[in-house]
């Protein structure tokens, strides 16, 4: 005959109970998956046009946080339903080209070196890096080398800062080819003159959707 001892019942259904907990809680969370994949446990409260509103799941009473939509790949919500964010390129290189051919005519039309509107840039791509080549008022390159950014590693994009009418200024953090001969690159805060506002959010759209196109290649 086989006696059950009590404390080894309780032991083994107190141990179910905690599975089934656990089990529960990994589960009923949303998972944001960002672009450069890095994952975020998360409570999403609101999907804009835009942008994305959640909180973290660690921290529910918390601060909302804001999160741009082209920084997100897929959210993973807690019932399984997962929504792409991502899958409108249907042709990625085309889509690199088309953004590369923007963006060089609309800085060339309307950006500036940060100090005047009397030195142009000239903007061109070496490979998938954008080259800014900074013109006097007559139009001649001030240097020939320019510099090289990688918009592929872009810490962060400003928001437009908007001075009067005819003169904004688009500011980003990006990598800068620094040395070219040990190809070391560093962090650099590209300014950049605008004349006109529409112009700079026209730029500032532009290198974003080249930075995330980017991403999605890599």
């Amino acid at each position: 005959m086989h006696l059950f001892k009590p404390n080894t019942i309780i032991i083994k259904i107190s141990l179910l109970f905690l599975c089934l907990n656990s089990y529960t809680f990994s589960y009923s969370q949303d998972i944001i998956t960002k672009i450069n994949g890095e994952k975020i446990k998360a409570k999403v409260e609101l999907i804009e046009k835009d942008e994305i509103k959640y909180k973290r799941y660690n921290h529910l009473d918390g601060p909302s946080y804001i999160m741009e939509k082209n920084n997100i790949n897929k959210i993973v919500f807690e019932n399984g339903i997962i929504k792409s964010f991502g899958n409108d390129i249907s042709d990625i290189d085309i889509k690199i080209e088309e953004t590369k051919e923007l963006i060089i005519n609309t800085i060339n039309k309307h950006g500036f070196e940060r100090n005047s509107f009397k030195e142009k840039y000239k903007a061109s791509f070496e490979g998938d890096y954008l080259k800014l080549i900074v013109l006097d008022k007559k139009g001649i390159a001030k240097s020939k080398e320019g510099i090289l950014y990688d918009f592929s590693n872009v810490y962060k994009f400003h928001n437009v800062s908007e001075r009067s009418d005819k003169k904004a200024f688009v500011n980003v953090w990006v990598s800068m080819l620094a040395d070219k001969a040990s190809n070391t690159w560093q962090k650099h805060k590209l300014i950049m003159r605008v004349d006109g506002i529409p112009e700079a959010y026209s730029i500032l759209k532009a290198l974003k959707q080249y930075n995330k196109l980017l991403l999605t290649k890599n």
